[in-house]
């Protein structure tokens, strides 16, 4: 279903007088006004030097987390098979 355009009153032609960049708004952008520079993107190495340090600084919480099913799971076999702890 294609929408029809309605034609504009003879007094308006589409432009927009007031500055419509409002703070708060969704559509808001702070360095809409301002130079955009564009960054250096990251080589190839630097990309797996990132993700490899992500991965060493998430390792001692996989492993906590790992120990703590493992723990946990061994005192529930010992539990169910007579143990007393």
């Amino acid at each position: 279903m294609k929408r029809k355009n309605k034609p504009l009153p003879a007094w308006d032609d589409g432009r927009t007088v007031a500055n419509m960049n409002v703070e708060g708004m969704p559509w808001y952008r702070p360095d809409s006004g301002k130079e955009v520079k564009e960054e250096d993107k990251p080589t190839r190495r630097e990309k797996r030097a990132m993700i490899r340090a992500g991965y060493l600084a998430y390792l001692p919480r996989i492993l906590a987390i790992l120990f703590g099913f493992g723990l946990t799971i061994f005192l529930l076999w010992l539990w169910l098979n007579g143990w007393q702890l």
